[in-house]
């Protein structure tokens, strides 16, 4: 159920509770330096939040959110670059899950207008399915994770090379919105 409050006021409202309830040496620690261990890209979705599915704390990752978890966007490859070259994360995750407005798009021809690349990602990933399982959103979700994550490492030379030297892991998940749980892939 929503709150009636005017959504100006309740993201003041939570602000206030969030620097009441969160420790000011963390936040001190956190103008010090950036080093997140992960960074992980995921979809735009309200119900997918990785610091609450993960149990992470303010800076532990990089998160990087568009429609559909999909790297067709170069801001969205770049933002992943930076993170495995600047930050120097070890590890990048696709994070996708079941019930996916994005995916469910490319089954009702919505195109909302620029949103092309990403449903032309989904489309892609749809298409090497078998048929039967095609039809089967949550497997067409997953589909895509792993259609994410050769696409990163196809076409980004320095996260390919972070990979071939060891300094980097790539692996994809997941999340069922009914269940909570994060099936790892």
């Amino acid at each position: 159920m929503r709150e009636n409050l005017d959504p100006k006021t309740r993201l003041m409202n939570g602000n206030a509770m969030f620097r009441r309830m969160t420790d000011s040496e963390l936040l001190t620690r956190l103008t010090k330096a950036h080093e997140p261990f992960i960074a992980i890209l995921t979809c735009s979705d309200a119900r997918v939040d990785p610091a609450k599915v993960f149990n992470l704390s303010l800076g532990d990752a990089f998160v990087v959110r568009t429609a559909g978890n999909t790297v067709s966007d170069r801001s969205v490859m770049g933002s992943l670059e930076y993170a495995v070259d600047c930050l120097e994360v070890n590890a990048i995750l696709v994070l996708g899950h079941t019930e996916c407005g994005a995916v469910k798009a490319t089954y009702e021809c919505v195109d909302p207008g620029n949103l092309d690349g990403v449903l032309q990602d989904i489309e892609c990933a749809k298409s090497k399915l078998d048929p039967a399982d095609a039809k089967d959103l949550a497997l067409v979700a997953e589909s895509n994770v792993r259609l994410q994550l050769r696409t990163l490492e196809d076409t980004s030379i320095l996260i390919r090379d972070a990979m071939t030297r060891g300094k980097l892991v790539m692996f994809g998940a997941v999340l069922d919105i009914g269940t909570g749980a994060v099936k790892f892939i």
